[in-house]
């Protein structure tokens, strides 16, 4: 006899959304197909300005919709929707990224049931496929560390495959990828939320870490989940993307107490930049980095553009 929905943890499930209509709309059609039950979809919009909030309350006015009004990066408007999660009564949350469509929509009950079963875990993550379902993204990650850092880029130029854990077996794990990841609401309560100072990027790792500081699992479960339509275009080393990779590396490891790590791995990035030529990066870098490790941090979250 099946579980009546009463009998079920409520989950909330949680996409965040920013100036990506089309993905968002091909995310949200692709929701339908979950067989979850006991589910609340909330859509958080960063203040988009290409119609998204219009499409979300016309097209899905099953979900609920939250306008945060200022783009608050991945921690603030995820936060949002995370508490919303948990006001409402959730026993887990998912975290979605938008670009994603469902490739397996009984995905929430294998998690949710794993979690049930294994009550010291915090943070459980699924099997990702990138872009395609005939291809499996790694979502088992190491946070930053100077001398991983560096032995990683080399065994990288080695073999591009070395670091991906994401097979069939269950896999206790540093860090989760964010892209798609169930969250306990008991350990949300005890260690925080995301780090709204790190905007982007690791704030999956300085989740991850004060979980595992808290006593909590992280834990990777082979369940088929979503495909994650990621853009195939190339790593821009002197971009945004790179300037928060870089910073927020620095500020996680001054914040989890390797003070010296953190000024090697500022030291080290900046040299870095130069000798590619890049001195503008390099200066926002040694400007970031002054802030951090000599300065006030309260000027880590604001200052948009960084560049």
């Amino acid at each position: 006899m099946p579980l009546r929905e009463t009998a079920l943890p409520r989950v909330g499930l949680v996409i965040l959304t920013w100036n990506c209509v089309e993905a968002a709309r091909r995310c949200l059609e692709s929701v339908k197909k979950l067989t979850y039950p006991s589910l609340d979809v909330i859509v958080v919009d960063n203040a988009s300005t290409d119609r998204t909030e219009e499409m979300v309350r016309t097209a899905y006015p099953g979900y609920e919709f939250i306008q945060t009004g200022a783009n608050l990066g991945y921690t603030g408007g995820n936060n949002r929707g995370i508490e919303r999660a948990l006001s409402r009564g959730a026993a887990y949350v998912v975290v979605m990224n938008p670009d994603t469509v469902i490739a397996n929509p009984s995905f929430v009950e294998a998690l949710a049931g794993f979690m049930d079963k294994h009550t010291d875990v915090g943070i459980a993550g699924p099997r990702v496929f990138l872009r395609t379902v005939e291809k499996v993204q790694n979502t088992v990650l190491f946070p930053p560390g100077l001398g991983r850092n560096i032995v990683h880029w080399f065994r990288f130029r080695i073999n591009p495959d070395f670091a991906h854990r994401s097979g069939d077996q269950v896999l206790d794990a540093e860090v989760l990828n964010g892209v798609c990841v169930m969250l306990r609401a008991t350990a949300l309560q005890q260690v925080g939320l995301f780090d709204e100072s790190m905007f982007m990027y690791i704030e999956d790792a300085d989740l991850d870490y004060r979980m595992r500081r808290g006593g909590w699992r992280i834990v990777y479960v082979p369940v088929d989940s979503i495909v994650h339509e990621q853009k195939a275009e190339g790593y821009d080393l002197v971009g945004n993307v790179s300037f928060l990779l870089h910073r927020n590396s620095v500020y996680y490891l001054k914040k989890t107490g390797r003070p010296f790590q953190a000024w090697g791995f500022a030291a080290l990035s900046v040299v870095l930049s130069l000798v590619r030529g890049h001195l503008r990066f390099s200066r926002s870098l040694f400007r970031a980095y002054r802030e951090l490790l000599i300065g006030h941090e309260s000027s880590l979250i604001k200052g948009q553009p960084w560049l």
